[in-house]
C-alpha cells in the first residue's frame, strides 16, 4: 500500500466489523441479551415435574393396591396354598356353606378377619417357612376352630337379624326353622358342651349336631350329621 493509500484509509476511520470498530465484538459493548451475547438461562423445572409425576404414580398405585388388598381375590394371588380353597368357596355360591351368606351380604374376608400387622407378619413367616398347619385332606388350615367362637362370631356388628349378642341370638332361636318351640340349638341340654364350630362352618357344610339324636327340621342349607 502506498503512502497516499494509507493516508486515505486513516482518514476514513476504522471499518465496520474490524477490531475496535463500534458494534464489533471487541469493542466491549454488551449485547442486549447479556455479556458478550450469552443466551439467557431457562429455569430448570423439569426435575420437579418428573418428581411430581412419579409421586402421583406411587399414590395411585398404592391406592389401587389397597383396594385390591380388600378383595377376596387378593388372598390367593400369591398364597395359592392354603388360600385357593377359601377363595373358591367364597365365590362358589353353595347354600350349604356359611361363607355364601356372607358373600351375598357383601361381606369380604377382611370384614371378619381383621388385617392386623402382627397377624399378617406371622402369616407371611408361616407361609415362607411352609409351617402352617393343614387338615388331613390338605384343603384348609387346621386352625378353623379358633375362629368359630362366641367372641369371634357373635360380635355386635354381626348378625343383626338374629341379635347383637349371643344371649339375644339364643333368645330368638326357640322354635327355629319351624320346629317345636321347646327346641333351641343354643340352649342345648348338653350344658354348652358343644363348641360353635361343631355346627357352624364357613367354608364347609353347616351341620345341625342336634340331629345326632333328634329329627328336627333343618335350617335352609344345613345338613344332618354324617350326611352323605
Amino acid at each position: 500500500m502506498s503512502i497516499d493509500e494509507e493516508k486515505a484509509a486513516t482518514a476514513a476511520g476504522p471499518q465496520e466489523g474490524a477490531p475496535g470498530a463500534p458494534g464489533s465484538p471487541a469493542s466491549g459493548a454488551a449485547s442486549p441479551n447479556g455479556a458478550l451475547g450469552a443466551a439467557p438461562k431457562k429455569p430448570r423445572r423439569r426435575g420437579w415435574i418428573v418428581a411430581g409425576v412419579v409421586a402421583a404414580v406411587i399414590v395411585v398405585a398404592g391406592a389401587g393396591f389397597w383396594v385390591w388388598h380388600e378383595q377376596p381375590s387378593f388372598c390367593n394371588a400369591i398364597c395359592h396354598s392354603p388360600m385357593d380353597y377359601y377363595v373358591e368357596t367364597y365365590d362358589d355360591g353353595n347354600p350349604q356353606l356359611g361363607v355364601t351368606a356372607h358373600a351375598k351380604a357383601g361381606e369380604a374376608c377382611l370384614d371378619c378377619h381383621t388385617a392386623e400387622l402382627t397377624t399378617q407378619v406371622a402369616e407371611v413367616c408361616a407361609w415362607v417357612s411352609d409351617t402352617y398347619p393343614m387338615t388331613e385332606d390338605g384343603t384348609m388350615l387346621a386352625t378353623g376352630k379358633q375362629f368359630a367362637s362366641e367372641k369371634f362370631c357373635a360380635r355386635p356388628e354381626c348378625h343383626h337379624a338374629a341379635g347383637t349378642s349371643f344371649d339375644e341370638i339364643t333368645a330368638n332361636l326357640w322354635g327355629f326353622a319351624g320346629n317345636d318351640e321347646k327346641y333351641n340349638p343354643h340352649a342345648s341340654h348338653q350344658d354348652m358342651a358343644l363348641e360353635c364350630s361343631d355346627c357352624h362352618k364357613i367354608h364347609e357344610n353347616q351341620v345341625l349336631v342336634c340331629n345326632e339324636c333328634h329329627d328336627l327340621t333343618l335350617p335352609e342349607g344345613w345338613e344332618a350329621p354324617h350326611a352323605e
